[in-house]
């Protein structure tokens, strides 16, 4: 099963990526994947992520200027399978991304029929709790996808394991180095989509399924996940973004 038919992606949609580390590697997968002949699949962000290494599937123009963007999209959709837009290479290496009041207009740009969004930073920690103002999720998301990583089941509420350990222990009433359950995993991911828009479907990708007993502990968390997020929750997908088998399950709500 592809991810496309996992996640249900639908013929014209923005999808917006949010929660725990593997986002950038999943927003390239969905660019490969929506690329078919007729489709034009354009990739951002509205945080920051590392620059990518250049590839010959996809193409990367930086602005600080919207129309700029929106006019370099239409010129080069039909000339590789997807492209990259950010607003501007930092000192760090990474690719500042653009305001979410861009996202409209660059989704108006004729021919583009999907729009993959990183829409938060989890410095590739498996568990992230969003402080305010985050995540960035622009208005005109259709599919919110939620990323966790299996691998924080069990493991001790502290930066190793969780980006902001801090305010994740505030939100769930609970000291640092307490063990995270199910439970509190879902009460941050619950937390998280306090700014989503109100029509976008909800579909939680659990991480890192191929870890020992990872399927087992991705069913686990999966119930408890639509137990708390529910109505809220279309589906829940268990499986890998490294790839290349990406989708190890899928758990209907």
């Amino acid at each position: 099963m592809t991810l496309t038919e996992a996640l249900s992606i639908r013929s014209r949609e923005v999808v917006s990526l949010t929660g725990a580390g593997g986002k950038t590697t999943l927003m390239f997968a969905l660019g490969r994947e929506l690329s078919i002949p007729g489709r034009g699949v354009l990739l951002t962000t509205t945080t920051k992520i590392w620059d990518p290494e250049p590839a010959d599937e996809f193409a990367l123009f930086l602005s600080p200027d919207p129309e700029k963007l929106k006019e370099w999209v239409g010129r080069n959709l039909s000339r590789q399978r997807y492209l990259l837009v950010a607003a501007e290479k930092l000192g760090s290496g990474k690719l500042q991304g653009i305001p979410p009041d861009w996202i409209s207009g660059l989704f108006s740009v004729p021919g583009v029929s999907h729009m993959v969004i990183e829409a938060d930073g989890a410095a590739g920690r498996p568990l992230k709790a969003s402080r305010e103002g985050e995540p960035v999720i622009p208005a005109e998301t259709t599919l919110l996808i939620p990323m966790v990583g299996i691998d924080a089941l069990g493991k001790a509420l502290g930066e190793d394991y969780v980006f902001r350990s801090r305010i994740a222990a505030e939100i769930l009433d609970q000291p640092e180095g307490s063990i995270l359950t199910e439970k509190m995993i879902a009460t941050l991911v619950a937390a998280s989509l306090r700014n989503m828009p109100k029509n976008a479907r909800v579909v939680p990708f659990l991480n890192k399924a191929d870890l020992p007993n990872g399927v087992a502990k991705g069913r686990s968390l999966a119930r408890v996940l639509r137990g708390t997020l529910s109505p809220r929750v279309d589906k829940v997908v268990l499986g890998r973004a490294q790839g290349p088998n990406f989708v190890a399950e899928v758990i209907p709500a």
